[in-house]
């Protein structure tokens, strides 16, 4: 058996013609945007009755205020989308300008920027850090020469819309410590909350963005020449994806058709170690311009089973550059010894002559990998189940959700990793689609149907964030639709195509009381020392936690669990971690 690719074409017409599919960011209801190459139109597919997105459904066109090409993109911790920059643009080449996505709305609409951070512009990169704020390198417009290009970096705080140069240790500098400059870099973002970024100019350098430090930290240098400087004379200056393995170490893959491995150090300026990774294939064309396929802007993913897919190509000269042409799907697997990279168990048919810079990845809740290639269709793959599955260790655990709710309300989730343990999809500088939020998925036993429901406001936007309850317990919102039928469903948590076990909760149009009667078996307090919650400890050995601020109820418990008494908690089923009653049983 190999896994199985479909094609979804055509893709419905918009008002400047066809379709042609593009990046693609994965939205918080399990939805999909899609971008229509060079425009500034949007399409969003809506997975169908059995969460299926072969089969799903279409939006019409959402425009943005401008057509742009090769930019910062992302999920912020609200659930809203940015796109920032543009190489083309109907702005102005290498635009400063941004511009945010309301999925509530549907609807872009400007983001405020100082024109003091426009060296954020162009095909700039960027990576959301765990706290919610996005970190953005400049790109250098125009065409001066490698030695000129901007090292400066931004931090914009969607939520505060507040911005500040990085890499200045917090003002002590008068400039940054940044020492390569951003032009084609990918970032990665670290377990430990820092961004990766192997050198393109100055290769196989790298640094780290380390924001507690507000520094870029030197690695180590790589083993590896991890991108192509020059080609018969051209510059060429492009590199391929990296992706954080469920190890913690990160999967570099350079435009030289080359790979190699990072390990963090065990503190946060540590230099990190490198390891050599599996070559490319050889390129085995009439005229090869270098020996083995190349990765020159391209895209890659990590699968639920640990394994990564990309692109590579023959290195062909296009517009006075050098390019990846005629993609192979390449697949890395940490556990195999190979020195060369492997085929992808079946490749699509995507047209001939096509890049590897026109694809974009987006991996699905169902695991499954969706593909662009700047045509009027896009290509899903389904990995064959035989060729592996995600370690039970790295599924989102721990699901706290209340047994019942109501149509049209509101809820609180907690959990363990249910951001998983990587941002999972990477491109480069050209684009951004991380899946590092939990999505919330229900299925209904007696009609098989599947309903992805809004989540937001993530306490974190960090990755393997731990496996320990209650101290790494992280928390989102979600939304159950006013048009969700009543009854007995199924819910998971899903992080990068990987769910967690189903949770039974029923919808009903009113959740009853619920009442526990036991001791305190202890009492919890956030990382400032506040009062957060407590756990009781009932009479059948059950351990259940409830959360409370509230100063008065500190005091209860810690008498309470004091005297060993008795209490008897009452709890609205739709929020059963609240206490609406505590009474101490004399």
């Amino acid at each position: 058996m190999v896994g199985v690719w479909k094609t979804i074409s055509p893709l419905p017409t918009v008002a400047s013609g066809a379709f042609s599919s593009d990046a693609m960011l994965l939205l918080t209801d399990g939805s999909v945007l899609l971008h229509n190459a060079y425009g500034k139109e949007w399409l969003r597919l809506t997975p169908d009755f059995y969460g299926r997105y072969e089969t799903g459904s279409w939006s019409a066109e959402l425009d943005m205020i401008n057509t742009r090409e090769y930019f910062a993109s992302g999920v912020l911790r609200d659930g809203r989308v940015f796109a920032i920059g543009g190489e083309d643009s109907d702005a102005g080449s290498d635009t400063p300008l941004g511009e945010i996505f309301d999925p509530q709305t549907n609807l872009w609409s400007a983001i405020s920027k100082p024109s003091s951070f426009d060296f954020v512009r162009g095909d700039c990169n960027g990576s959301v850090l765990a706290d919610g704020r996005v970190l953005l390198g400049g790109a250098t417009p125009g065409g001066p020469p490698p030695s000129a290009w901007s090292k400066r970096t931004a931090i914009w705080d969607p939520h505060a819309n507040t911005w500040t140069e990085a890499g200045l240790r917090f003002g002590a500098l008068p400039k940054t410590d940044k020492k390569d400059p951003f032009e084609e870099e990918t970032f990665a973002l670290l377990r430990d909350g820092s961004v990766l970024a192997p050198s393109v100019r100055d290769t196989p350098k790298a640094q780290r963005y380390v924001p507690e430090l507000d520094e870029w930290v030197d690695c180590h240098v790589a083993p590896v020449n991890l991108a192509i400087d020059t080609l018969n004379g051209v510059g060429v200056f492009e590199t391929g994806p990296v992706i954080v393995l469920p190890s913690g170490k990160a999967l570099v893959v350079g435009g030289t058709g080359k790979t190699a491995i990072f390990t963090p150090g065990p503190h946060l300026a540590d230099p990190g170690s490198w390891t050599p990774g599996p070559a490319f294939p050889p390129d085995t064309s009439a005229s090869p311009n270098w020996p083995t396929l190349t990765a020159l802007d391209s895209p890659g993913c990590l699968l639920p089973s640990g394994k990564v897919v990309f692109l590579g190509g023959t290195t062909e000269p296009d517009s006075g550059d050098y390019f990846s042409q005629n993609p192979v799907f390449l697949e890395y697997d940490p556990h195999s010894s190979a020195a060369t990279l492997a085929p992808l168990d079946a490749q699509p048919a995507l047209p001939a002559g096509n890049w590897t810079w026109q694809s974009f990845f987006l991996l699905l809740p169902t695991g499954e990998l969706l593909c662009s290639a700047h045509t009027n269709s896009l290509f899903l793959y389904t990995p064959d189940p035989a060729s592996g599955s995600a370690h039970h260790s790295w599924r989102p655990a721990h699901i706290e959700v209340p047994d019942c709710m109501v149509p049209g309300h509101s809820y609180r989730l907690r959990g363990t990793q249910i951001n998983g343990l990587s941002q999972a999809v990477s491109y480069g500088d050209d684009a951004g689609m991380a899946t590092n939020y939990p999505i919330v998925r229900l299925t209904r036993p007696s009609t098989g149907q599947v309903a992805y429901v809004r989540s937001h406001d993530f306490s974190t936007m960090g990755v393997a964030t731990g496996r320990e309850v209650p101290e790494d317990l992280k928390s989102c919102h979600f939304d159950i639709p006013s048009t969700l039928p009543l009854g007995h469903w199924e819910l998971v948590v899903i992080a990068n195509g990987i769910a967690s076990d189903p949770v039974e909760v029923r919808i009903a149009t009113q959740c009853e009381e619920h009442s526990f009667v036991g001791k305190v078996d202890s009492l919890a307090y956030d990382r400032f020392g506040d009062f957060e919650g407590f756990s009781l400890e009932t009479l059948d050995g059950a351990i259940h936690r409830f959360e409370s601020r509230e100063p008065n109820v500190e005091e209860l418990i810690r008498r309470a669990g004091k005297e060993r008494t008795r209490i008897a908690i009452k709890v609205d089923a739709a929020h059963s971690r609240r206490p609406l009653s505590i009474t101490i049983l004399i």
